[in-house]
């Protein structure tokens, strides 16, 4: 059976200086996890480059509007 870490939950940001802190930690905490500098290897995030590099998808199979703001 394998072992799931919990997940990370984002406190909601106040106007207090605490609440603003415990919101950016955790946002801090999930990037470095999400980016290999925290955690396993199981939690790293898969990009689109590392699909490319591992030959599972082709470049035209990249969205091109990715990163662009939808209003």
């Amino acid at each position: 059976m394998s072992k799931r870490r919990s997940q990370v939950t984002i406190p909601e940001p106040y106007e207090n200086v605490s609440s603003v802190y415990h919101a950016v930690t955790a946002m801090k905490e999930l990037v470095e996890a999400l980016a290999g500098q925290r955690g396993g290897p199981q939690d790293v995030a898969i990009t689109w480059g590392d699909l490319l590099e591992l030959g599972l998808i082709k470049p035209e199979q990249v969205p091109e509007d990715l990163g662009q703001y939808r209003p």
